[in-house]
This record gives structure tokens, sequence and C-alpha cells, in this order.
């Protein structure tokens, strides 16, 4: 019984110390991919079919995860739904994951102002192609877009068709475009023609 106690107790730390450096190397090699459950959890509580078909692409996908994009056009998203987007993207970058670099949330009309507002306060600094099309967008959400385009040091590329903007916010937009001459950005259809294109191929 003593060896057997001296047996135990020297396995016991044995285990304690490797838990410990278990540990130690957990914290400091974050798996990446991995964060990307907190995004899929989100789409899964949407349950739209777009959003599950989302979640399988970015759960199938086999390639870069130092990066990746989340288009979700089309998904008859709302507040609430935005709401929990907007949460999973913190996440992911809180816990180290891969950066988001083509944010999509175009054809959804209750996104407006609010639901953009959410978004843009936790996107990164890694978006490169931003699109809210026919989002039910004002002047309110135009202005926060022009902000963000203005500090951010990689987009470029804004799509912004068919929301609700002025006159005066169409030109501010054109000011930001001979600001930075490498940002492609459409903030309203060019044709009938081009919008009927846009919409029947972007899905």
């Amino acid at each position: 019984m003593f060896f057997l106690g001296i047996y135990m107790s020297k396995y016991f730390w044995f285990t304690l110390l490797f838990l410990y450096m278990f540990q130690s190397f957990v914290n400091a090699n974050p798996v990446k991919d991995d964060s990307l459950k907190y995004l899929l959890n989100a789409l899964i509580e949407i349950n739209h079919p777009k959003a599950l078909q989302v979640a399988a692409d970015l759960k199938n996908f086999k390639g870069d995860i130092k990066t990746y994009k989340l288009i979700i056009r089309k998904a008859d998203l709302d507040f609430s739904d935005i709401k929990k987007l907007a949460e999973a993207i913190k996440q992911v970058q809180k816990t180290r994951g891969p950066d988001l670099i083509i944010l999509s949330m175009s054809f959804n009309k209750n996104i407006k102002d609010e639901g953009l507002n959410l978004i843009l306060n936790v996107i990164p600094d890694t978006i490169e192609v931003l699109a809210f099309v026919e989002c039910g967008l004002t002047d309110t959400g135009a202005l926060k877009i022009i902000e963000y385009a203005y500090k951010s040091k990689n987009i470029n590329q804004i799509y912004l068709e068919g929301n609700f903007f002025s006159k005066s916010i169409q030109y501010k937009f054109k000011k930001l475009k001979m600001d930075k001459p490498h940002l492609t950005i459409i903030s309203k259809w060019p044709s009938e023609r081009f919008k009927e294109m846009i919409r029947k191929n972007y899905n």
C-alpha cells in the first residue's frame, strides 16, 4: 500500500504537470478555424435556408483559414439576426480567428441604418469588400460607411445600390472616391439593365 501510494502520488503530479503544459500550449497557439464556431452558431440560430447554407459552406471550407468571407444575401435578415451576426464577428476577432475580408449582406431590406451601425461597430480593418445593396439604408447609414471608408486601410470596394440616399450624400460619395482613387464605390444603380442583371445573378 505504501508503494502504491507513492506511485499514485507521482502519477497525480505528472498528470497535473501535463495538463498545465497542455493548457499553456493551447493558450499560446489558439486554433483559428475553431473560432468560426461563433459564426456557425449564429447562422444556425437565424435558421433561414440561406443562413444554413452559408453555415454549411463555412463548415466545409478547406482553404486558407487565415481569412474568411461572410456573404449572406437575400436571407430576410432583421435587427435581431444582425445582432447575432455582429456578436459572432466580434467573438471571432476576440479569439484571434481568421480575418474577415469580404462582407456582403445585400438584398436584406430590413437591415436599415440600425443594423448597419451594429455591423460597422464590430467589423475589423481587414475588410476589403463591403456590400449592402438594397438594405433600406438612408443618409444616416451612408455617413457611417463614409466614415469607415476614410479610416480603413484595406477597403477597396463598396457596393450600396438601391438604398435611399440624398443628392448631398451622393456628392459625399464622389468626394470619397476623389480622396481615395483606388476605391471602387457604386452608391446608386447606373441603369435598369444593370440592376436587373445584379438582382438575377447575385443570390
